[in-house]
């Protein structure tokens, strides 16, 4: 049976707050950029939910590094709104990988994925924004795309999925690539950039050269 999608599977300590916090995020910069780049990836299907994939549930997520060390990420399962608001999204103060545990504020609880965004935060101080997102073509052409992976045995959200991300990122001689596939997440990709721009672009990017590959 595939393994259903969006199952938070770290230990979560999430603090679930009032309007006054989504009201204060609105006026966040770092949140009204978010929102706008989540929004253009829900338009290109980079995230979103369909009722004849991953069992119906939502997939894919975005976050962006704070200045303070925290990031603000997609909120679990919120995907498939069209258009996003504060609500749906959620601030991770900490995330410690080898106690599996993530501290957490929000209206709701953040992305299950929020483990593998972490790891990414804290091995690669230039990376301000990380992308999920469940693209079959660039996930069934990587090896022609030749982008690193994560081995199939590796499930996500998980310490294990952690430790994989941050020990392939040391290991890229070309840390601009900025993208790598889960080969056990089905039609998992994950880019990664200094800005949002690159992050977004490196994912469309390798989207176009695997619908090349596709038609060859």
């Amino acid at each position: 049976m595939a393994e259903q999608e969006g199952v938070i599977k770290f230990c979560l300590e999430h603090e679930s707050l009032s309007c006054v916090w989504m009201e204060a995020l609105e006026r966040n910069d770092t949140f009204t950029e978010l929102s706008v780049w989540r929004d253009l990836c829900r338009k290109l299907q980079l995230l979103g939910q369909n009722p004849n994939l991953y069992q119906g549930y939502a997939y894919g997520n975005i976050s962006a590094r704070e200045s303070s060390g925290s990031f603000l990420i997609s909120a679990s399962q919120t995907s498939g709104h069209e258009v996003s608001d504060a609500t749906h999204f959620s601030r991770v103060l900490s995330a410690h990988v080898v106690e599996n545990r993530i501290q957490s504020e929000g209206m709701l609880p953040p992305s299950s994925e929020s483990m593998t965004h972490a790891a990414l935060y804290q091995i690669a101080p230039d990376v301000n924004w990380v992308v999920h997102s469940h693209c079959a073509d660039i996930w069934q052409n990587s090896g022609g795309l030749n982008l690193a992976f994560t081995e199939q045995t590796v499930p996500y959200g998980t310490p294990a999925m952690a430790a994989a991300v941050q020990q392939l990122y040391l290991e890229q001689p070309d840390k601009t690539q900025g993208i790598f596939v889960m080969k056990g997440h089905k039609d998992g990709v994950v880019s990664y950039g200094h800005t949002a721009e690159q992050a977004v672009s490196i994912m469309l990017e390798n989207y176009a050269k695997a619908r090349c590959l596709r038609s060859v």
